[in-house]
């Protein structure tokens, strides 16, 4: 009968050192969180709309997709102002033109039959 008390006190004793051991008082707690990042390449869709690019500028990570199509009532392209990065065919109506960006950098563009029709691709 003591053999078994004293076994009892000392499985109790083990568990409330184990117990203190791993438990933490809320008060000391590592609060400290990893900010989590977007690194993963997506798609955008861009509405060419009532002589506009819709959204008119977009920010998208490197291996990011973006799709412009055509809802307008007339054809219209996705022209690079500088270089050749985008240089779209004339887009009929329903028409669509897709680009993956590769490159970082800010990439300003327009429509060549409506030069007024401006947008640009930001590229983290």
């Amino acid at each position: 009968m003591i053999a078994g008390i004293i076994i009892a006190f000392a499985v109790i004793g083990v568990i409330f050192l184990l117990y203190n051991y791993t438990y933490q008082p809320l008060g000391t707690q590592n609060t400290t969180q990893a900010t989590p990042q977007n690194t993963q390449a997506t798609t955008i869709n861009t509405l060419i709309k009532n002589f506009a690019f819709s959204p008119q500028t977009i920010t998208i990570k490197a291996g990011s997709t973006v799709i412009w199509t055509n809802k307008d009532s007339t054809s219209h392209t996705i022209t690079s102002n500088s270089g050749n990065e985008l240089n779209s065919q004339l887009l009929s109506i329903e028409g669509a033109y897709t680009h993956t960006f590769n490159q970082k950098g800010t990439f300003n563009y327009h429509c060549t039959p409506h030069p007024s029709m401006k947008g640009t691709v930001v590229v983290e």
